[in-house]
């Protein structure tokens, strides 16, 4: 295990305000080595972003980007959470992203994800709102979706508690897919069932935003909590529930103590089972 990644874990038992400073330290030390630099980089733009450090985490990936992009490493074969560093910086620091993200791709050799990646969020700022480039954006708000060609849709017209488990997963699906929030809604509130997958939970979360229940909102966020798994050794915490604007609006500081302070992905797995 890296030093990057013993940090990680450390933040994913709970310590993730305790440990940004050792991340920020590793990720800015031009003696580390490039990997575990740009991993505990990683980690950090994360945790900054849940600190609303928005202009620091922009200031931190154009660092590691500048210190690493013109090598070729393996930086240059990522993009999250990189990319949003330049979009968040935009929309909460007021610091625009078009030519930070053409600088940063520059300095990345063509025919790398990062630098690809780079170009196509400067091209996309042209033609759409920043937030439609961030994670977890959905049509909170917007009409119900036609039913035809949606995977499950013929589950609808079933009786949900009855559903199978795999078949509740493939409904939730169906529900989200279509943007049925009012059945969304019947079945947590009446039925009490809850989505199993992460993103589905986000999906519910906007939705209540929208409608002006942060209650609701905020219940839905810290079942999220709990469905989350990092993709990336270096994932620390996820960061869709305070980069996207309508999220933000049922981020609770019952929510943000939560996500800062708690077990999350595989360590709170680990530590319920010794608990079992």
């Amino acid at each position: 295990m890296t030093s990057a990644e013993r940090l990680t874990s450390r933040a994913r038992h709970g310590g993730h305000r305790e440990v940004l400073p050792e991340l920020l330290a590793l990720a800015t030390d031009p003696a580390a080595r490039p990997d575990p630099a740009w991993e505990a980089g990683a980690a950090a733009v994360q945790i900054l972003c849940w600190e609303d450090r928005f202009a620091e985490a922009g200031e931190l990936a154009e660092l590691l980007i500048e210190r690493q992009g013109p090598d070729g490493g393996d930086l240059c074969d990522q993009d999250v959470p990189f990319d949003e560093a330049f979009l968040v910086a935009q929309l909460y620091a007021g610091v625009p992203a078009q030519p930070r993200l053409r600088a940063a791709a520059a300095r990345v050799p063509e025919g790398r994800i990062l630098r690809d990646r780079l170009l196509w969020l400067a091209e996309q700022l042209d033609l759409r709102p920043v937030e439609w480039l961030l994670p977890c954006h959905y049509d909170w708000g917007g009409p119900l979706v036609p039913r035809e060609g949606v995977i499950g849709e013929w589950l609808l017209d079933r009786e949900f508690a009855a559903l199978a488990p795999r078949e509740k997963r493939v409904a939730w699906e169906a529900v989200a897919r279509t943007n049925d929030f009012a059945r969304a809604r019947e079945l947590v509130e009446s039925l009490g069932e809850l989505p199993e997958q992460y993103y589905l939970c986000l999906w519910l979360a906007g939705w209540y935003a929208v409608e002006g229940d942060v209650e609701g909102g905020e219940r839905m966020l810290l079942a999220a909590h709990g469905r989350w798994w990092p993709y990336m050794r270096w994932d620390a915490i996820p960061t869709s529930e305070v980069v996207q604007p309508t999220l933000r609006r049922v981020v609770t500081d019952r929510v943000r103590e939560h996500f800062l302070t708690r077990p999350i992905g595989p360590e709170a797995a680990a530590l319920a089972t010794r608990t079992e």
